[in-house]
């Protein structure tokens, strides 16, 4: 699962799943969830936060679902929702469009929430609702900064989990590299980029496309990651790259502009661009 997503210092390390589900009344008594996660509303007044807005919710769930009584929605099968479906979701509230996108994609229960700053601190703000009944099941908020985004989306996840009796595995996110989570990763990554250690985010972000290389915000950031590193070349690789296999990738007109300035700068450069296009000289390997 991804966002978009379009979505967090990963530094800290591979999310490991280090013991059993807890036996116990709650969790004979859980009953099965099916659940879609809406992105989280942007009320930083800052564009970049929107990857992380937009892919925590999906974090959230795929925490969520290592409990075995939980399943996830993709996020994707909204695009193959009839024109007339998804015009009926257009200008309903943030509450009202998770609810019935929701019961379009056959879910039973919706995460939605915002994410916004006090000061210089993120808060991370998330219910869960009952399609059927319209009703908030549970209500978790956390706040951190940028860096500490997975460890927000993994405390939201437990207060959630707890609120509607899923319990969840025991997990440590001080370990990150091994986990399949793929949103995970690219919230580490994020989380590395607002922190400023790229070299950090860029290898997170890799790790995140050797997951799930239709993770196409990842090469977004990796082109963002090198252009402030002064490396316009590789910029341009992952800026071409990301068009060449989303031309119509959300943020399409910014990237645009983005390259063409990358361009610019590499070709005034003396670094050779590596590249699947580079020929190779004589006698090379």
């Amino acid at each position: 699962m991804h966002n978009m997503a379009h979505e967090i210092s990963r530094g800290l390390g591979f999310l490991l799943l280090t013991g059993c589900l807890v036996a116990g009344p709650d969790m004979q008594a859980a009953e099965q969830r099916v659940l879609f996660a809406v992105p989280l509303a942007n009320e930083t007044g800052q564009e970049q936060y929107d990857p992380a807005a937009e892919g925590l919710g999906d974090l959230v769930a795929a925490l969520l679902a290592q409990q075995k009584t939980v399943t996830v929605v993709e996020r994707e099968k909204l695009h193959l929702l009839k024109a007339e479906q998804l015009q009926s979701l257009r200008g309903l509230t943030s509450d009202r469009y998770a609810v019935q996108a929701g019961k379009v994609l056959k879910a039973d229960t919706v995460l939605t929430g915002r994410l916004f700053l006090i000061g210089d601190t993120l808060t991370v703000s998330v219910k869960a609702i009952d399609i059927a009944s319209e009703r908030a099941l549970a209500v978790q908020q956390f706040s951190c900064q940028a860096e500490g985004l997975p460890e927000a989306a993994l405390q939201t996840a437990r207060g959630l989990a707890r609120q509607m009796a899923l319990p969840l595995p025991a997990i440590d996110v001080s370990k990150i590299d091994t986990t399949p989570l793929v949103s995970l990763h690219f919230a580490q990554a994020l989380s590395h980029y607002y922190a400023g250690n790229l070299d950090a985010a860029i290898m997170q972000f890799f790790r995140t496309l050797d997951l799930d290389p239709n993770f196409f915000e990842a090469h977004d950031y990796c082109g963002m990651c090198y252009d402030k590193l002064g490396e316009p070349e590789h910029a341009v690789i992952e800026w071409e790259t990301l068009l060449r296999l989303q031309p119509d990738f959300r943020h399409a007109e910014r990237v645009k502009q983005a390259l063409a300035k990358a361009r610019e700068r590499a070709g005034q450069s003396n670094v050779p661009r590596l590249g699947p296009d580079t020929p190779l000289q004589k006698g090379g390997r």
